[in-house]
């Protein structure tokens, strides 16, 4: 057995996440801003599907990486980058905490089989710990940098929740038939958190 292609984090897999890291950024700079509170993101597709592949530390990871790209490259490095970079680290680690305790309900066939339900609410508790840190970090950085004003960071933290949700549920919609492509593609490796028949 070559350690290789088997180990923990083989170089398929190491990869495949660093693909999933670009995809985010990609994902991420493709976002549509309305004003300077929303922002419609579709960056949480490349943290299901490395969810639903490797599970929390990966899916942690692409988040944090990729947002810190995106951070990094739209505003540079200021005082609360890291606080910027938890919020789709913390989607993915929910996500993939979901996928590893659940195993056997959230594999590709059971979702595949009766579009479960359990998938979805991962989907949804996951797009609200992002919400809610990214509403912590506004608040910091709002407060730090000076144009701290209530209505902005909590007034409209309904429709930031809610349409943070819409855009995680419609990314977790997309991402089942890419998980299906890379299945059948055999991309996907033997020690994927994706259950093989």
């Amino acid at each position: 057995m070559n350690k290789k292609e088997h180990g923990n984090f083989s170089t398929r897999r190491i990869v495949l996440d660093a693909m999933l890291i670009a995809l985010f950024f990609v994902l991420s700079s493709a976002s549509l801003r309305l004003g300077n509170t929303f922002k419609i993101t579709f960056d949480s597709l490349a943290c299901l599907i490395t969810a639903m592949l490797f599970g929390p530390l990966d899916a942690f990871l692409v988040g944090f990486i990729g947002e810190f790209l995106a951070q990094v490259l739209s505003y540079g490095i200021t005082a609360t980058t890291f606080l910027w970079m938890l919020a789709p680290a913390l989607r993915g680690l929910v996500m993939g905490i979901g996928v590893k305790l659940f195993r056997e309900k959230m594999s590709l066939p059971a979702i595949l089989k009766h579009r479960s339900w359990l998938y979805m609410v991962f989907v949804v508790l996951s797009s609200v710990a992002a919400s809610l840190m990214n509403t912590a970090a506004l608040y910091v950085d709002s407060k730090m940098f000076g144009y701290y004003e209530y209505h902005m960071v909590f007034g409209v933290l309904l429709i930031r929740l809610g349409t943070g949700i819409v855009s995680s549920v419609l990314m977790a919609i997309i991402a089942v038939p890419v998980l299906q492509a890379l299945y059948a593609a055999h991309a996907v490796p033997v020690n994927s958190m994706i259950k093989r028949d």
